[in-house]
């Protein structure tokens, strides 16, 4: 039977990331002591625990796979639920292959610190997880060998994790449409940090739907929420002080769209029945507001632990080139939208 940190940790009345400095021999990064070192060592021994392992220069099993962390924020690990979930997959995978995280860092600290001090940095991988410049993935790919993007948009040359945001936001609206809606508004956010609103993908897959079926762009309805709750309530509450107002509404996050749902009520109007509302992620909370939130289902989870599959196989050398995975989404229909008024 395959032994895990967490037995060794439980065992050891410690945490996985201990367990995992201490079979490392990592001690640049929060060292452990000495005795509480030599006690996990021994409980790994009993356990008969077997390091997952990079082969030497020879094909010899000889270095151990480490692997980082490195987030746009730090809240996205505990405040985020979108992120929260990919970065609960990314550990839940480790953990299946008797690995933890040897270091989480925000990508300032990254730069500022040497989170690689004390360990050869061709067995370790880094995952970055959420909207950092490209200019920074670069630099980045530069001082990790073995680098892999999660959640956010194709990076030429580096390994990622991603979904078609732009098809399945044109999917998103479209099926407004279907409903008879014509007068869509949008709120969304750059997707990566410095670019505009209107190289974002959930955007240009809006813009296209409106297209395809000959309705133009309203500027005004066009707002950019910043991917928060309290930003996206103000840009919907500009939206719904204007004399001609939408019937419909995209968000391009569910997180987003609570700000929207509370001004949308505020201002005294009903959900679906005078303002439908498609947004995107399906995090947990979405099937629990009132009502329900139709919404295009990412796989959250799935994300993060593919994402360590790959990362993984590529340090072994199973995989030669890199490659960027595109996980299917699925539109999730509940009961905040409904046809529009004058529609047959």
């Amino acid at each position: 039977m395959k032994i895990t940190l967490k037995e060794i940790a439980d065992r050891a009345n410690v945490s996985i990331s201990s367990v995992s400095r201490a079979l490392s021999g990592n001690h640049g990064i929060a060292p452990v002591h000495d005795q509480t070192r030599m006690r996990i060592i021994q409980i790994a021994k009993e356990l008969g625990y077997h390091k997952l392992q990079l082969p030497d220069e020879s094909g010899e099993k000889a270095s151990e796979i480490r692997v980082g962390l490195v987030l746009h924020q730090a809240k996205a690990k505990y405040q985020d639920p979108y992120f929260s979930e990919i970065i609960y997959g990314i550990e839940s995978e480790l953990m299946t292959k008797g690995l933890a995280l040897d270091f989480t860092v925000e990508v300032e600290d990254f730069f500022k610190s040497d989170p690689f001090a004390d360990i050869d940095k061709q067995h370790v991988g880094v995952i970055c997880v959420g909207p950092l410049k490209s200019s920074i993935i670069k630099t980045l790919s530069k001082q990790a060998p073995w680098l892999f993007c999660v959640g956010g948009l194709e990076e030429p040359g580096i390994d990622g994790v991603t979904v078609d945001f732009r098809g399945a936001a044109r999917q998103a609206v479209q099926y407004l449409l279907q409903l008879g809606h014509q007068k869509i508004a949008f709120i969304g956010g750059s997707s990566r940090v410095g670019a505009p609103l209107e190289q974002e993908a959930r955007y240009l897959g809006y813009k296209e739907a409106l297209g395809a079926n000959s309705i133009p762009l309203i500027h005004e309805w066009i707002r950019d929420g910043g991917f928060d709750t309290a930003q996206s309530y103000e840009a919907m509450v500009d939206v719904l002080r204007m004399n001609d107002r939408p019937t419909a509404l995209f968000v391009a996050s569910d997180k987003m769209t609570y700000g929207a749902y509370k001004a949308i009520q505020e201002f005294g109007l009903s959900i679906p029945e005078d303002m439908s509302v498609v947004s995107f992620d399906d995090i947990e909370m979405s099937q629990y507001m009132n009502p329900g939130l139709t919404t295009v289902r990412v796989h959250k989870e799935e994300m993060g632990r593919i994402a360590v599959k790959l990362l993984t196989q590529r340090m072994e050398g199973k995989i030669p080139l890199p490659l960027t995975s595109y996980l299917p989404t699925e539109f999730v229909i509940r009961g905040s939208c409904a046809k529009h008024e004058h529609f047959a």
